[in-house]
C-alpha cells in the first residue's frame, strides 16, 4: 500500500488530498494525471553510498530483509536495498538467474 495524492501534487499534504492505494493503481493514476498535464513527475531517491556494491552484499541484504539471515539488521538491509542503483539491481537479478539456470536447467527452479 502507498499513499497517493489525489491532485497529483506531493507537496499538498492536506488529509483530503491523500488516499491509500496499491502501487499499480498509484502508478496508473500518476500516468493519467501526467497525460492530462496535472501534477508533477517525481524521481526515486537512491543514495549512492548505501547501496550494495556486490552480489554478495545484495543477497545478504535481501535475505536479512526476509528474515532468513541475521547478518544485518532489517533497517540496514532495507536501506541497502533502497540505496542500490536500479541498474545494479537488474544486474544482480540477471546474475542470480544465470546461476539458477546452470544449477536447475531452463526453468531455474528445483524439481
Amino acid at each position: 500500500m502507498e499513499i497517493a495524492h489525489v491532485n497529483g501534487r506531493e507537496e499538498d499534504n492536506a488529509p483530503e488530498n491523500k488516499i491509500w492505494t496499491c502501487r499499480s493503481c498509484n502508478v496508473r493514476c500518476g500516468n493519467a494525471l501526467r497525460a492530462a498535464g496535472i501534477g508533477r513527475l517525481t524521481r526515486q531517491f537512491n543514495p549512492a553510498s548505501r547501496g550494495a556494491k556486490s552480489l554478495g552484499q545484495w543477497l545478504t541484504a535481501v535475505l536479512s530483509m526476509k528474515g532468513e539471515s541475521t547478518a544485518m539488521s532489517v533497517p540496514d538491509a532495507v536501506a541497502m536495498v533502497r540505496g542500490t542503483r536500479p541498474e545494479d539491481r537488474s544486474d544482480f537479478a540477471e546474475r542470480i538467474w544465470t546461476i539458477r539456470r546452470r544449477r536447475y536447467g531452463p526453468t531455474g527452479r528445483a524439481t
